[in-house]
């Protein structure tokens, strides 16, 4: 009796498993017929999510999709990546598929693409933005930028007094405004102060200049980072010196009002005395990110 049972049970799914392939052969077919000719592109999600390195690779972008055709059947091989879009928003842009059949019908399909581990274009900073009012200067050769997209894209880097009845080269302090696009229309914009003096000589040797090995950092949001740890050196004189060496106590580090627990731009002050009448300063700027920002 089981056993007559076990058949029937047995029997019973083999039939099932033959209704559900008529079944998706039938809705396949009327698909077909629907698309009046052309192509048909099926696609296992609206959403594709892939890494920065990735992006321009089509067998990822093309993975587990199938193109049919009512008279050419399987013609996946003739299904290609026509576009990506610039982004709808940072790290998300839309995807557009194109499938050909051999009367050169043509079907398309969209979907979303989101890129995991985007970040906007940062830049860099490769010295201090102070300049001496006497000699010729152009601030944007202190300023680089990188994208995870593109790579370097430092000569996209774009600069704005953000007081445009301000002038660049009078003496004092000059609020301005960096700005560099990647190739997917994302926008960075750093706000950043110049500083334009006219130091003599005798100030010029006297002047302590604290020397950075960055003067432009990203952290994230709750992240840690010691001031202290980006002082490179003391200059006085012409001749460079450690911090030691110069005298500790010498350096004071001021990093009132950095917030790292709320993403903005945010400075940290060194200043250096010469043991006597003369201050130097440096300005390390630190932008805290979203985390993954």
């Amino acid at each position: 009796m089981k056993r007559s049972q076990k058949k029937i049970l047995n029997f019973m799914l083999a039939v099932l498993a033959v209704v559900a392939a008529v079944f998706l052969i039938y809705i396949w077919q009327d698909r077909l017929k629907g698309s009046n000719g052309k192509p048909t592109i099926i696609c296992p999600s609206e959403s594709l999510y892939v890494s920065v390195e990735t992006l321009n690779d089509r067998g990822v972008l093309l993975k587990d999709m199938t193109a049919l055709d009512v008279e050419d059947g399987d013609i996946t091989d003739y299904l290609v990546v026509e576009s990506i879009s610039q982004f709808v928003e940072p790290g998300h842009c839309i995807v557009t598929y194109a499938a050909f059949d051999s009367d050169n019908n043509v079907s398309k399909l969209t979907r979303h693409l989101f890129l995991t581990d985007y970040t906007s274009p940062r830049f860099r900073l490769t010295g201090p933005l102070d300049f001496n009012y006497s000699s010729s200067f152009n601030p944007l050769n202190c300023v680089e930028a990188y994208d995870c997209v593109d790579g370097d894209i430092s000569d996209r880097v774009k600069m704005a007094l953000v007081n445009p009845n301000d002038e660049i080269t009078a003496m004092g302090a000059h609020l301005v405004e960096f700005r560099v696009t990647n190739s997917l229309g994302d926008v960075s914009v750093l706000e950043a102060e110049i500083d334009v003096y006219d130091r003599t000589y005798t100030e010029a040797r006297n002047i302590p200049t604290v020397k950075l090995s960055d003067y432009l950092i990203y952290i994230e949001r709750f992240g840690w980072f010691d001031p202290a740890g980006y002082v490179s050196g003391i200059t006085l004189g012409g001749v460079t010196c450690s911090v030691e060496e110069y005298g500790a106590g010498k350096l004071e580090i001021d990093r009132t009002g950095v917030d790292l627990s709320t993403p903005g731009v945010y400075k940290v002050v060194y200043k250096c005395d010469n043991r006597g009448d003369y201050v130097g300063y440096a300005v390390l700027m630190v932008v805290v990110t979203e985390v993954n920002g």
